[in-house]
């Protein structure tokens, strides 16, 4: 039996806590070991997450299916056409667009 099997989140620093709860300890002290006294600032997703929302909402949209898109998505079927709104004017041939 490795020694790392007996170490429990509860036995690591109180800043390992969380960590080690969420991608376990062994994975905890491949960081620490990794990254000895490194202060680390992860930036929310919220960002990343909205940008592939969208892809996916553009890439799906077959015409008419803005509801499965929305529910899919967590978002409104209102925000779901102001998404797709520029898709469509941009394809809509202007009065003034030469052919």
């Amino acid at each position: 039996m490795k020694w790392l099997d007996d170490i429990k989140a509860k036995d690591l620093p109180e800043q390992y806590h969380e960590m080690a709860e969420a991608i376990g300890v062994e994975n905890t002290l491949k960081l620490a070991k990794m990254y000895p006294k490194q202060v680390f600032y992860f930036v929310g997703l919220d960002a990343i997450e909205e940008k592939k929302k969208k892809e996916y909402i553009r890439k799906k949209f077959n015409g008419s299916n803005h509801k499965e898109l929305a529910k899919a998505t967590d978002y409104s079927e209102r925000w779901v056409y102001e998404i797709l709104k520029p898709e469509k004017e941009d394809k809509q041939a202007g009065l003034f667009d030469e052919k």
